[in-house]
């Protein structure tokens, strides 16, 4: 697989400057051995191996690259840090959890028909209308979706199983020097699986875990982001038990892992998620989340993304690398607006049960901003708009007692509750897990500027499509942030005893 693109502004690092005029074309060489040829030589996860043939879903795990896709020939020079990546190749990859084989051995399972018992005697599924009969390649039979729940449709390599970068009490510095993280506080993501139903897997690790978890759940305490209470220790993963493809990588996993309804029960927490870990295509290149200044944007043209589209305006991925940004993980989308346009369309995650949820965004508002309508919708048509276009044109946090988001109530130096005034505003102060800026030291939480946006509360339902769509309306061109988005279900922001941690 070759992975190429177009490095534009070489030696460029300044906001708001002009491309230098140099550009470099880069080609790297990765293995040539896709996920299935290299897993059927493997003698440790036969079974698995098989799984995948029954279903259908190893020739899914052939793709390597699209070919349909054409990068710009003249692409736009208004990033806003150099230097900037023009991607080149669209690569398709994969992650795959593989349970070895001594764990199938232990539950006398060796194929799809004993897989398919097996699940039907030990498991509640959430889902009636499974299918149990030998059409294993059909999406709604119980062992189809059991091997797709262990398929992502993109790279997570065990330097980024989860993103170590700004949370609270984190070394970075000691990172970079020795490349061994020292874990302080909880950090996760959250990754949409391959095949129907849509559903989510969450990768995990804290100081108590004892490594990476898969769908490990937890309670938090109230004053420190420390577990209080572990619902599910969820499944151990580990670089060390991990294989590398052209394509993706492997895992290997000493228990079963099943989504079944506890583990959709477990799922009634706020779900977080970084809009870049939503971006395969970043990914799958291995430009998500960099720790180094190789480059500073990344230049992602309509039609490069499916979950994040661009309608109109320009997209960079920036990797803030030891800035100064607000950024949760430390990375942000940025899309470049012209005056009266400017347009994006993020796919929603999957929830994982019919209900009430609050959809949120991450917010930071500086001079550079400008004014934004929010629209929702149950497929990508019939947009409803989200109340009135509301302005991201603040004072950054230095500015005044009263900058930032003081006109929904974030004050400084103030009798009321900030919380409780900003929540009338349908904002919310931004969490206090990750700290404002490389070096600062002081968590997000405590800065005016940045904060999350209550989009509405709304009625989804397990296995259908929802979108957000942001729309700039500034006189003038500006910037259209995007971090991250929350999907919290009522259980947690209405939850009539506890109150929703800080974290």
């Amino acid at each position: 697989m070759r992975r190429i693109y177009t490095m534009i502004g070489i030696g460029a690092f300044l906001w708001g400057t002009g491309i230098s005029g140099m550009a470099q074309n880069i080609e790297e060489e990765v293995s040539a051995v896709v996920l299935p040829e290299l897993m059927e030589q493997q003698q440790n996860i036969t079974v698995f191996t098989r799984l995948l043939q029954q279903t259908g879903w190893d020739k899914v795990l052939e793709q390597s690259q699209d070919d349909s896709y054409v990068p710009v020939a003249d692409p736009p020079t208004d990033s806003p840090v150099k230097p900037c990546i023009v991607p080149q190749t669209k690569e398709i990859a994969f992650t795959v959890f593989a349970e070895n084989d001594e764990v199938f051995a232990a539950n006398n399972i060796t194929d799809a028909a004993s897989l398919t018992e097996y699940l039907k005697q030990h498991y509640v599924f959430h889902n009636s209308d499974l299918l149990y009969d030998d059409q294993y390649t059909d999406q709604r039979h119980v062992v189809n979706q059991f091997v797709s729940y262990h398929l992502l449709p993109q790279v997570v390599s065990p330097k980024q199983l989860v993103i170590h970068y700004n949370e609270i009490g984190f070394d970075l510095n000691a990172y970079l020097a020795t490349g061994i993280p020292q874990t302080t506080v909880p950090v996760y993501d959250y990754y949409e699986t391959l095949g129907t139903p849509r559903r989510l897997l969450k990768i995990y690790e804290s100081s108590s875990s004892d490594g990476f978890r898969l769908n490990r759940f937890a309670r938090y305490q109230k004053d420190e982001f420390a577990e209080k209470e572990v619902i599910d220790e969820g499944i151990s993963v580990s670089a060390e038990q991990s294989l590398e493809a052209e394509n993706g990588y492997v895992y290997l996993l000493d228990e079963m892992l099943v989504y079944d309804k506890s583990t959709v029960d477990n799922f009634a927490e706020r779900i977080r998620i970084d809009l870049a870990s939503r971006s395969p295509e970043l990914m799958n290149l291995g430009y998500r989340r960099p720790l180094d200044d190789t480059f500073s944007s990344v230049y992602c043209q309509p039609g490069f993304q499916d979950w994040i589209q661009v309608i109109s305006g320009n997209l960079y991925y920036l990797s803030g690398f030891k800035s100064w940004w607000c950024d949760y993980q430390g990375d942000e989308f940025l899309l470049k607006a012209p005056a009266n346009g400017g347009e994006v369309i993020i796919k929603l995650p999957p929830v994982p049960y019919h209900g009430m949820y609050q959809v949120r965004l991450g917010t930071s508002g500086n001079s550079f901003r400008g004014t934004v309508q929010y629209y929702f919708s149950e497929g990508d048509t019939g947009w409803q708009p989200l109340g009135y276009p509301v302005c991201d044109n603040v004072e950054p946090w230095y500015a005044t007692n009263s900058s930032g988001y003081a006109s929904y109530g974030w004050h400084k130096n103030s009798f009321s509750d900030p919380d409780i005034m900003l929540e009338a505003g349908n904002m919310m102060k931004a969490p206090a897990s990750y700290i404002y800026g490389f070096g600062r030291g002081k968590p997000a939480r405590e800065f005016p500027d940045i904060g999350r946006r209550i989009l509405g509360n709304f009625f989804l339902e397990s296995g259908k499509d929802y979108y957000i769509r942001i729309q700039s309306v500034h006189t003038k061109p500006s910037e259209i942030f995007l971090d991250y988005l929350e999907l919290v279900p009522s259980e947690v922001f209405l939850h009539p005893s506890v109150v929703e941690d800080i974290w």
